[in-house]
């Protein structure tokens, strides 16, 4: 999704000066500087937990652990090690039944290395059925920390799940804390996350905040577009505390939306992608997949994401991929003739017709639809204010299934023809709250208030599914563009009926049963057989470290109905509630058995990895720092000489990437010496032809 910008005229449709100010991202340059270092200090008052970059006690194993595409029978169970140098990694993961790894379940052995960026991915399989496990590796005489997982029922094992709906987590806007009150959570099957995980661009040119704007939560000075760029950002959001916590307590089903790759990206490019400056397209891609695969806990049966996991007689979680697959390219006029062909498509011929497939012959009680953009119609086109024409804002959003009107209506079509019921489509992508009910879409590209001919909102007649939009972790939504007071209006004209002289069912989205444009969380989906109900949870605030949530509203779609209905409160606890897994990795005891632990590790400097390695052209080496301290670096040759200092600069506490040209040296083995205070990290390059 593009960025809001720009300051709005609040007016009596305020809506309309939104619309003429969102969405517009300038699109970034990818070269890199010969030096480049960037800051990211965290704000001071953070509670304890948080005040590190990095957490020493988990060396190295700095970025945690993580599961993900829960089977009945398998997990992909994923870690990352950070050696002190250039090597092959061999070690060990084990799965338990308990906390303590004693009840040993599963086990085996891995090999990394600089190839897969020193990830590890495992499908462990053997497992039984619809139940909790614990997890963890050992390599470089050190564990990592137990991860917890759930695997997926069968048949009628389930009668009630709990789904934890994210998406969106800017790191420059703001803090993960919605991801800490979904670690706390003792009954969650899986987090269902629907893409947006890591942002693309240089620092500050997406994060519209206050907190970005202090230089708290920086991204790096250049856009992504190399294979180490994708990589150092995923290592940066990865050592955010709250984002590894709740990767270690929860199992993830991950999408990616566009900013994994650009921003508004589709099958042949992307709005915030330039051949001329960025090269060529599928080659970004390609390492953006990459590195997606390497640091997301998904299983790789190919290089596409959409597929189905099955939680028994109850749920089918059926995931798209709306943005890369098939999808056309975004056509931004809503009269033009082409954006209402019945071929134009957003997932492609092939992925459409694996979906429908997917709905028809599910034998599951409830279809959830993990989809990365809005599926019903959003229309704000009534609101326009002269000299704009109603053409004009509605033209604006059409990176959604608004833009792909003839495909969206066939599938709501096929749903009405088969008599599929219980359909629910999770939506990420647009930093707002929604509930909605999905009915058949306005065909008329000049009817942008009026309502459809077969849907009664009053009781959900004519609706053939539900849609619950989830707002964003940290990404800036309406009020932190536009202001608290224009949001608010924003948000009260579409919740109300518009005034005459149009008639008072001539509401602009008459399917549309809540929204809220201005804050931050998640939603847990509670699943019953008797009905599905989406409890949306907002955090206090974003800008700095906070454990406080508080419930919003929570709608639910009886079996059978297709509607939806406002529930009373939010859906009741399971009744289960399972063993955490424990905050500090076990301690690591030498094989020589004399009881003595391992050595304290160091607890101010870390090397987080130099990309890439084999060097061609440039390298970036990542680092932190857990206090001030003054850092240096120099090259090396093979056997410790000095070649030349690179760089020799007071550092406040923070992340920080270097990256050095080097230029005209010959070919062969050097060495990297950081230096920060007392101590050192060496670190083995090879410069190639």
């Amino acid at each position: 999704m593009k960025r809001l910008s720009g300051a709005l005229l609040l007016t009596f449709l305020t809506a309309a000066s939104f619309a003429q100010n969102i969405l517009h991202s300038p699109t970034s340059g990818a070269g890199n500087a010969s030096t480049a270092v960037y800051l990211n200090q965290r704000e001071s008052g953070a509670r304890q937990d948080l005040e590190q970059y990095f957490d020493p006690a988990l060396k190295p194993f700095y970025h945690g652990v993580a599961s993900g595409d829960p089977l009945s029978d398998r997990v992909i169970i994923w870690t990352r090690i950070t050696p002190d140098s250039a090597m092959t990694i061999e070690g060990n993961w084990l799965v338990s039944s308990d906390t303590t790894m004693n009840d040993t379940v599963a086990s085996g052995s891995f090999t990394t290395n600089a190839s897969k960026d020193y990830t590890v991915k495992i499908d462990a399989d053997g497992l039984q059925s619809n139940t909790t496990y614990y997890y963890m590796f050992t390599a470089l005489e050190a564990h990592s920390l137990i991860g917890r997982m759930k695997t997926a029922p069968t048949g009628a094992q389930a009668d009630h799940l709990k789904f934890a709906v994210v998406s969106c987590q800017n790191y420059e806007a703001g803090y993960f804390n919605a991801f800490s009150r979904i670690a706390d959570r003792n009954d969650i099957d899986a987090v269902v996350h629907l893409g947006d995980y890591i942002y693309e661009y240089p620092v500050g040119v997406y994060g519209d905040s206050l907190l970005q704007a202090t230089g708290d939560r920086n991204h790096d000075t250049v856009e992504t577009v190399e294979l180490d760029q994708y990589r150092t950002r995923y290592s940066l959001y990865r050592l955010d505390a709250d984002l590894r916590r709740a990767h270690q307590q929860h199992a993830f089903v991950n999408i990616w939306d566009d900013h994994e790759s650009a921003n508004d990206a589709w099958s042949g490019g992307a709005e915030n992608h330039t051949d001329s400056t960025e090269g060529d397209w599928s080659a970004r891609l390609n390492v953006a997949k990459q590195a997606f695969f390497e640091w997301i806990p998904i299983r790789e049966t190919s290089s596409s994401i959409y597929r189905t996991l099955n939680y028994g007689n109850l749920v089918d979680l059926i995931m798209l991929d709306t943005r890369i697959e098939g999808r056309e390219e975004q056509i931004n006029d809503v009269l033009d003739p082409a954006l209402y062909s019945p071929a134009r498509t957003m997932l492609g011929s092939t992925q459409r017709s694996w979906f429908l497939d997917a709905l028809d012959n599910s034998s599951a009680k409830w279809k959830i639809v993990g989809n990365q953009v809005i599926f019903s119609e959003f229309h704000v086109g009534w609101a326009a204010v002269a000299p704009q024409t109603p053409t004009d804002v509605e033209s604006i959003f059409l990176d959604i299934w608004d833009g792909y009107p003839a495909e969206r209506l066939a599938i709501i079509e096929y749903l009405e023809d088969n008599s599929i019921d219980n359909v629910v489509f999770l939506t990420g992508d647009f930093h707002s709250t929604f509930a909605f009910d999905v009915a058949d879409s306005v065909t008329n590209p000049a009817a942008f208030y009026a309502p459809t001919s077969n849907y009664n909102p009053a009781t959900g007649d004519g609706s053939v599914a539900v849609e619950f939009a989830v707002p964003s972790i940290a990404s800036a939504n309406f009020d932190e563009n536009v202001g608290e007071a224009t949001a608010a209006a924003i948000e009260f004209q579409i919740n109300n009926p518009l005034p005459a002289p149009l008639p008072p069912q001539n509401i602009p989205n008459p399917h549309m049963k809540f929204v809220d444009l201005d804050q931050h969380g998640y939603f847990i989906l509670d699943v019953k057989d008797d009905s599905t109900q989406a409890d949306w949870f907002f955090v206090d605030r974003i800008d700095q470290v906070s454990g406080n949530e508080s419930f919003a509203e929570g709608w639910y779609s009886m079996d059978g109905d297709n509607h939806l209905s406002q529930a009373g409160g939010a859906s009741a606890a399971k009744s289960t509630q399972e063993d955490p897994a424990p905050d500090t990795p076990p301690t690591y005891v030498p094989d020589t058995a004399t009881g003595i632990a391992a050595q304290p590790k160091a607890a101010s400097f870390a090397v987080m990895g130099v990309y890439p390695n084999p060097v061609r052209h440039t390298f970036t080496v990542q680092y932190a720092l857990n206090s001030s301290e003054e850092v240096s670096i120099e090259l090396l040759d093979a056997v410790g000489r000095p070649v030349k200092p690179l760089m020799n600069t007071a550092h406040a506490a923070g992340i920080y990437n270097f990256t050095y040209n080097p230029g005209q040296l010959p070919a062969g083995i050097y060495m990297l010496r950081l230096r920060a205070g007392a101590e050192q990290s060496i670190q083995r390059i090879i410069i190639a032809e």
